[in-house]
């Protein structure tokens, strides 16, 4: 974590203000809030929010992604990370974030390897017939549609992951995956995943970057809304 905070602090070496669009508990906020940069939060989630003002984030905003209640160029930089997935119109949230940054648009992305247990979730409820509709690469998926203007390497890990935890975290409905399912597909899906991949012990290599991007390339984009 420490490294990933120093890169996105690299990265955002000619800023002051940062927007942090859906803040969450302050993950990444409060650590640059704490050194030095101006950092302002915004969540839909009111629990959430308070999570990161109980850790020291004392400007926070209730508010939608996508219709952003800031003027144009109202902050240096944007901070958008674990968001894409989680909304329907990502395409707009990709604009509102260009319209109101004035410098970057940062984020973490990075490619996976490996066992990845919430693929083979996607993958079952497709063939069950509820493919996901929202967009579930994030911003990995954007880095892929926009080059971004810099990337800095932060380092590449390799972890064991338990199968049997992985799934019982899938089973919780830790995931967005799941949220949009009947409860009886999703029990299906979780029984079938266990039969499966119940007992095993699985590595995954996960590599972490900082992106950034102009926020012209954001405002400009213009990609079939999926």
């Amino acid at each position: 974590m420490r490294q990933i905070i120093d890169a996105m602090q690299d990265m955002l070496r000619n800023c002051t203000t940062v927007l942090d669009v859906g803040v969450g508990t302050g993950r990444f906020a409060c650590p640059l809030n704490e050194s030095g940069f101006r950092v302002v939060g915004v969540d839909i989630s009111v629990p959430m929010m308070l999570k990161a003002k109980e850790k020291g984030l004392s400007d926070v905003v209730r508010a939608d992604a996508r219709n952003l209640p800031f003027q144009n160029n109202a902050f240096d930089s944007v901070l958008l990370v674990h968001l894409l997935h989680l909304v329907d119109d990502w395409v707009n949230v990709v604009h509102e974030v260009g319209r109101v940054a004035r410098l970057l648009v940062v984020s973490l992305v990075g490619p996976s390897s490996g066992f990845r247990i919430r693929q083979s979730y996607l993958k079952l409820r497709e063939e069950m017939g509820f493919p996901l509709s929202r967009f579930n690469e994030a911003e990995e998926g954007l880095r892929k549609l926009v080059t971004p203007a810099e990337i800095k390497l932060v380092g590449e890990y390799r972890t064991e992951v338990k199968a049997d935890a992985a799934i019982a975290s899938l089973e919780r409905g830790d995931f967005a995956i799941s949220w949009d399912l009947p409860m009886d597909i999703h029990r299906r899906i979780i029984e079938k995943l266990r039969s499966e991949h119940g007992g095993k012990v699985f590595t995954r290599t996960d590599t972490f970057e900082v992106a950034a991007w102009k926020p012209e390339q954001l405002q400009r984009f213009d990609q079939v809304r999926v």
